[in-house]
């Protein structure tokens, strides 16, 4: 490459940083630009598809990387057509669980913006070793001058990062030993026979988002499924419940949950018969898990040169110092222990279970579900539906496979349900779009979302926030993290909107909000179901990854979204007209004072969902 000798691009990973700085710059943070400053984040949404492609594309690569003349594929194959590469992280790719996947994406980004602009020396400003090693790497392989000048960390390490500093293996022993003393109790659960023949269901689902009211009368109605319940009864089938748990505020431990799903089980034979998963937990499946676990502590020594595939083809710069950790999970730590112990309990449970002709499952396309799909298919049972129950998003990479996954024949393919229950005109495009076979889709109501049908037939409200107070609804985000930036952008804003704002916060169950953490904006807390409130207010202020606010859109709301500025833009409403995106107090401000003028309309719920109370879709699938 011809380079420019004395032309310096500094990469900034610094919010604090306020000394000049010559030559051009690449922001690691934020979207904002300004003269010679760049926004990676931004460069990465001008070039997503692209960027998005180009990552996993290197998974797919990855995957079939030659180490002593085999596919890495193959060597984490652990059973029978079944590989554990399947299950890990790096495969998973959920900006959930990995912040490391828009760390690969940006440095992509960064070096497409160096082959471009040819500086002649590269320096970086940051406290992240990995970042230094990723651009040091970068630099050396493209002859370029290289500099860091290391920041001291602006923040003391929480407890949690703490313990993620340890070893993989310590920290793999110690989530063994966690899920175990947590976990063990539900051994004790009473099991009723499973329902068995021609009219009996399958249903995996989280023992999660139930309706509180009817539970306490020993009712089960999952908001996952809603109106689902009422059309199974309507067809007389039987329902088997696979349930796991996540301990919440409502269901707090072992024993409340394993005193209500018996509670639910009292009334099985109308409401389905409840199994909680990890009630097939027993000495053998330690043992197993620990025997794998140890062999992937032998083949993740075997592959010690894999660093080199973590490289992208057609690319110089390495992601394995950001990957690293992913890979060591996913091999020796938590991630392994979780991913065994979700092998076992699944083959428990589908041996115990009498062949099932269909069954569903929630899919988020999680590494437990390749477990599912495995053990399902390996005990003979029939058709297998994954659920997707929210919206698509551009970034979530969950979903998105290279295409060769589905055009390739491999010794052991990605374990895969027969068909996709796709909810809406929107995610079936974006499933098209992402080299998913149609044949291996079908249209279904969206369950989640049925309540807007009858929603949108009410009259909207009008508003006028110029002479009366403009009320903003706050959905809270599952992130605890994303939850608080967004609600502290908001108090920096919050002086100069002025006094006729009132601000009322809709927390996520997973993260409630103390009001009195954030005084200046005189919070008022609500938990009730959005039907029930979303005409009550002029605008929705959301994070950017929060699916709730696809709900105040489609109900004719403004919507205004924070950009998290450590983050890709996740937000479902991505690439939507009528959607502000913010990322500054300044900006938040202007989106407040403007937003809501006169009468909403109402966005078309066609474009996004299958709406039909009477759930058609659904019940040509369940009879057929």
């Amino acid at each position: 490459m011809v380079e420019s000798p004395d032309r310096i691009l500094t990469v900034l990973d610094s919010e604090n940083w306020t000394a000049p700085l010559p030559g051009g710059v690449c922001l690691w943070n934020g979207y904002v630009c300004s003269g010679d400053q760049r926004s990676l984040l931004a460069y990465c949404e001008a070039n997503a598809e692209r960027l998005r492609d180009k990552y996993c594309q290197w998974v797919y690569d990855l995957g079939n990387a030659l180490i002593d003349g085999r596919r890495l594929v193959d060597h984490l194959a652990i059973e029978k057509d079944f590989s554990y590469w399947w299950m890990t992280q790096l495969v998973e790719k959920s900006s959930l669980k990995s912040s490391a996947i828009t760390d690969a994406i940006r440095l992509l980004a960064l070096e497409e913006i160096v082959l471009d602009q040819k500086p002649g020396k590269i320096r970086l400003i940051s406290a992240d070793r990995r970042l230094h090693e990723s651009i040091d790497d970068l630099s050396a392989r493209l002859g370029i001058g290289y500099a860091w000048e290391r920041i001291s960390s602006e923040r003391r390490l929480t407890w949690r990062e703490r313990i993620r500093a340890l070893p993989p293996s310590l920290k793999g022993g110690l989530s063994l030993v966690r899920h175990l003393c947590l976990r063990w109790p539900f051994r004790r659960m009473k099991k009723l026979p499973w329902f068995e023949g021609d009219r009996a269901l399958f249903l995996c689902s989280y023992f999660f988002n139930i309706a509180p009211k009817p539970a306490a009368a020993g009712e089960f109605y999952s908001k996952y499924w809603e109106d689902l319940h009422g059309l199974i009864g309507r067809l007389g089938l039987t329902t088997n419940w696979m349930q796991i748990y996540y301990p919440h505020g409502a269901v707090p431990n072992a024993r409340t949950a394993i005193e209500l799903a018996e509670r639910f089980n009292e009334n099985g034979d109308k409401q389905g018969r409840h199994v909680l998963l990890d009630s097939y937990l027993s000495w053998r499946m330690v043992r197993r898990v620990l025997l794998r676990w140890l062999r992937l502590h032998c083949i993740s020594w075997r592959l010690r040169k894999i660093k080199e595939a973590f490289r992208p083809q057609g690319s110089v710069v390495s992601l394995w110092p950001f990957m690293k950790s992913d890979w060591d999970a996913s091999m020796r730590g938590p991630v392994a222990i979780n991913n065994l112990i979700w092998i076992e309990l699944f083959d428990a449970a589908a041996s115990d279970l009498p062949l099932i002709k269909k069954g569903f499952y929630l899919c988020e396309n999680q590494g437990w579900e390749r477990a599912l799909i495995h053990a399902w298919r390996k005990h003979g049972h029939g058709q297998l539906i994954a659920v997707p129950h929210s919206t698509r998003r551009f970034w979530d990479l969950r979903y998105v496979q290279d295409p060769r996954v589905y055009s390739v024949a491999s010794a052991h393919p990605l374990p895969r349900p027969d068909l996709t229950a796709v909810n809406g005109k929107a995610a079936w495009e974006v499933f098209l779009a992402e080299n998913h076979p149609s044949e291996l889709m079908v249209e279904c109501e969206a369950l989640r979302f049925g309540y807007l049908d009858r929603f949108l037939r009410q009259a909207p409200k009008s508003r006028n926030p110029g002479s009366a107070m403009l009320e903003v609804l706050i959905l809270g985000d599952y992130v605890p993290s994303a939850t608080i930036r967004m609600l502290k952008l908001l108090e920096a804003a919050v002086s100069q909107i002025g006094d006729r704002v009132k601000f009322t916060l809709k927390p996520h169950p997973n993260f409630p909000v103390q009001p009195a953490d954030y005084p200046s904006l005189n919070l008022r807390i609500v938990t009730d179901p959005l039907a029930s409130i979303l005409r009550d207010f002029d605008l929705a202020y959301s994070s950017n990854a929060t699916s709730a606010a696809v709900d105040a859109y489609l109900a004719g709301l403004p919507v205004v979204v924070m950009l998290d500025g450590s983050q890709l833009n996740f937000s479902p409403l991505r690439g939507r007209s009528g959607a502000r995106f913010v990322n500054t107090p300044g900006e938040l401000v202007g989106a407040l004072r403007t937003a809501g003028q006169g009468s909403i309309a109402n966005p078309a719920t066609s474009e996004f969902f299958f709406l039909d109370p009477k759930l058609p879709r659904w019940a040509r699938l369940l009879e057929n």
